[in-house]
């Protein structure tokens, strides 16, 4: 059976529902406001004086990776539909992206992010956090009415078409993949997605010892509704 859609609801395979916080129930008002956060640290969000309730998204920071591929895991995600009091101020915090380190080493893993005690979302896991030469596991939103895993890293590779390549992309959010992978002689792609993990470094020995790079910072988008 696949995965069907209908009246605000997901229906999967195994019978199991998912419904979305945005959509469930009653007049959502009118859209005041959209405001996105983007950089690692902590905010002050004051409620806009004519808003009833807020809808907020938030995915947390991605585990950092090491070399030989071994990719950091993505932050988790979670979203909800809030009724909240104009005027009041909630903490909004985002969680910056774990540290990359050299060839098995563990890897930093990626902070959480968070709107107050409304809603929150863990950091992906650093590579060989969880286990020796491993990807990084994804992180868990907490809060919402849809609360998901971030995308795994991958584990060690140093054979065949993987040696003397750039390393592998770092786990997935729920915003895209993981990028930043490291090129030939340690040149960088752009960073990836919003949250997702930073992908493994290359595994030519002839670059000497080779690093990981750091995790994708997370994000926290809030919509305002009168």
């Amino acid at each position: 059976m696949a995965v069907t859609a209908g009246n605000n609801t997901i229906t999967f395979p195994d019978a199991s529902q998912q419904t979305s916080a945005y959509t469930q129930g009653g007049d959502r008002g009118q859209l005041i406001s959209v405001t996105t956060y983007g950089t690692a640290g902590t905010n002050s969000y004051v409620i806009p004086s004519n808003c009833r309730s807020v809808f907020v998204k938030v995915v947390g920071g991605g585990g950092g990776s090491a070399g030989y591929n071994e990719s950091g895991g993505a932050g988790g995600y979670a979203e909800g539909r809030f009724d909240v009091t104009a005027g009041a101020t909630v903490t909004v915090t985002v969680g910056g992206g774990g540290a990359g380190v050299a060839y098995y080493a563990a890897a930093g893993g990626g902070s959480t992010s968070s709107f107050g005690s409304y809603i929150s979302a863990t950091g992906g896991s650093g590579s060989n956090a969880n286990a020796s030469h491993s990807g990084g596991a994804g992180g868990l939103g907490s809060g919402g009415g849809v609360n998901l895993y971030g995308g795994g890293g991958v584990g060690h590779a140093n054979h065949h078409g993987d040696a003397g390549t750039g390393g592998r992309g770092g786990g997935a959010s729920y915003y895209g993949s993981g990028q930043g992978i490291r090129h030939y002689y340690n040149s960088v792609i752009p960073s990836g997605s919003p949250g997702s993990g930073g992908s493994g470094g290359p595994t030519n020995g002839s670059i000497g010892n080779p690093y990981g790079i750091a995790g994708n910072t997370g994000l926290v988008q809030i919509f305002a509704y009168s």
